[in-house]
């Protein structure tokens, strides 16, 4: 997670980070675990929210990537859970997200109502492409810093 952030991502991200740091403290975890796609923007998001969260005094366990195609996604999976995390956070696209959310699922683990998501997911299309159990409760940011939460199968944004 070495990459330099540009200063338009940055100025961009801005909003969104506030918030997703915001959520994230409201569950006062003890543990974060993060995760990202592979794309440069996902990798930005998930470094920003590292680097924030720690100099807030924040505790992150493990740091994962996946690629947006894979034949199980059973490895990123796994570390995904790794400490038994408090809270999730997650940037990606819906192409990457669908088969690692379901994969989350298997784990019995991890639950979408303790993830909190990045802009990339907050698509109306993300219910019906990953499946109710992989996003029933997930909640995130948009770009310009407002709420979006996925409720009875439908992603609520505003």
């Amino acid at each position: 997670m070495s990459a330099e952030p540009t200063a338009a991502l940055t100025a961009e991200l801005t909003a969104e980070l506030t918030t997703v740091v915001r959520l994230a403290s409201q569950h006062h975890p003890l543990l974060v675990n993060v995760g990202h796609g592979r794309s440069a923007a996902s990798l930005e998001r998930a470094r920003s929210f590292v680097e924030t969260w720690e100099a807030r005094g924040g505790q992150v366990g493990e740091v994962v990537s996946w690629p947006t195609e894979a034949a199980s996604w059973l490895r990123p999976a796994c570390r995904m859970v790794t400490g038994h995390p408090d809270l999730w956070v997650v940037a990606d696209e819906p192409e990457g997200w669908t088969g690692m959310g379901r994969r989350l699922v298997a784990t019995g683990v991890w639950r979408p109502c303790r993830t909190i998501a990045f802009a990339g997911l907050a698509v109306p299309e993300l219910p019906a492409l990953a499946g109710e159990e992989a996003t029933e409760g997930l909640r995130g940011a948009l770009a310009d810093g407002r709420l979006w939460l996925v409720s009875e199968g439908q992603l609520v944004a505003g």
